[in-house]
């Protein structure tokens, strides 16, 4: 069982980047404030910038993924590190989220005309509901098939020894889809290709994040590695006006600046410049990021927020003082209760499966 236990520290020192942790906890956090603002409109002028939390956690994800293959041997224990790591805190914050609609809908009547949603909630256990026509149960839920068919380039790519040419792969994907939204947006192929392949709206922000991942592990090529990841900001900028969802909410010069900021911090991440960050608050924030992402917007602004104002209790109270704490609890509980010890179960049970089974191969 050599194999197993080394997987699994790996894997678990992988996340314990401090500033990539406060950097997790902090994008969280803006992107629940701006759904918060969202039931006070005045507010958005403040946090409206939040709906691009999302970027910054893809770019956090190029980083971390090709980390991780960087540091295994087989692409079996990425599956398993992925899996233990990703669907024990999704099933649960899917099952919560499900429990609070019944609730919302039975004992608060909240759209009482619309019919339980079981079909959604069970197609959206697999993560992939999109491919079977199914809508998200929660908002928060696009982002998971493109992380999802990252992970899987990511590992054909590793499969096929190509992953220190990753950035080359990719680059045409991305050239790809900048063609596509410039010059062909309104024809079938490209509205084709940006609904199957969504990752294509944001993959810009995960090959950023493989270069700085680069520049972060002393890459030989320094100065190809800034002028790609320069390159990947204006790719992402062009895209921005036809795919995403941060153009309902900011103008291109607004994301053009948020995204600049964005590259900054990450640059002074790779230069060891960004540990003024790192505190507890954000560390801890960073450890229930996962949770906290995926249970908070239905649960507050569909939940408890309307129904606290029905009470007549004040939007701030009822959104700050009342809903931020019992998201973050919530989380926390899902984090420590759930994600933790399931995430090492499951990896203890995949591991002595997959290795008995080579043991017998031999």
């Amino acid at each position: 069982m050599t194999i197993a236990v080394s997987s699994i520290k790996e894997d678990d020192s992988i996340s314990r980047i401090r500033e990539l942790d406060s950097l997790r906890g902090i994008a969280a956090l803006v992107v629940l404030v701006f759904h918060f603002s969202l039931l006070k409109p005045e507010l958005l002028a403040f946090t409206k910038f939040g709906v691009t939390g999302v970027d910054l956690f893809f770019i956090i994800s190029g980083f971390v993924i090709t980390m991780s293959l960087d540091r295994i041997q087989y692409g079996y224990q990425f599956v398993i590190n992925r899996f233990s790591r990703l669907y024990p805190t999704y099933w649960t914050s899917v099952i919560f989220t499900f429990t609070v609609i019944v609730i919302n809908k039975y004992f608060f009547d909240f759209e009482p005309q619309v019919p339980l949603p079981i079909k959604d909630f069970l197609y959206n256990l697999t993560m992939f509901q999109s491919y079977f026509g199914v809508k998200d149960l929660d908002g928060p839920y696009w982002t998971m098939i493109i992380e999802m068919l990252f992970y899987l380039v990511m590992l054909y790519l590793f499969l096929t020894k190509s992953l220190k040419n990753a950035v080359a792969f990719l680059i045409p994907l991305i050239l790809l889809g900048t063609i596509l939204t410039e010059f062909h947006w309104f024809q079938p192929f490209s509205m084709a290709y940006f609904k199957n392949f969504p990752l294509a709206q944001s993959l810009p922000l995960f090959v950023s994040g493989i270069l700085f991942y680069r520049l972060f592990t002393k890459d030989t090529n320094f100065v190809l590695n800034i002028l790609l990841i320069i390159g990947c900001y204006f790719l992402q900028v062009l895209l921005f006006t036809k795919t995403g969802r941060a153009n309902y909410y900011i103008s291109h010069p607004e994301y053009k600046a948020v995204l600049a900021v964005y590259f900054l911090v990450f640059f002074l991440f790779v230069f060891g410049k960004l540990r003024f960050i790192v505190n507890r608050s954000t560390l801890f924030l960073g450890k229930i990021s996962f949770a906290l992402y995926l249970i908070h917007q239905y649960f507050s602004i569909y939940f408890l927020i309307p129904n606290l104002m029905k009470l007549g209790i004040n939007y701030y109270i009822a959104a700050f003082l009342i809903a931020l704490p019992a998201c973050i609890l919530v989380a926390a509980g899902i984090t420590f209760l759930v994600e933790k010890p399931a995430g090492k179960w499951f990896k203890r049970i995949f591991y002595h499966f997959v290795e008995t089974k080579i043991i017998k191969q031999r």
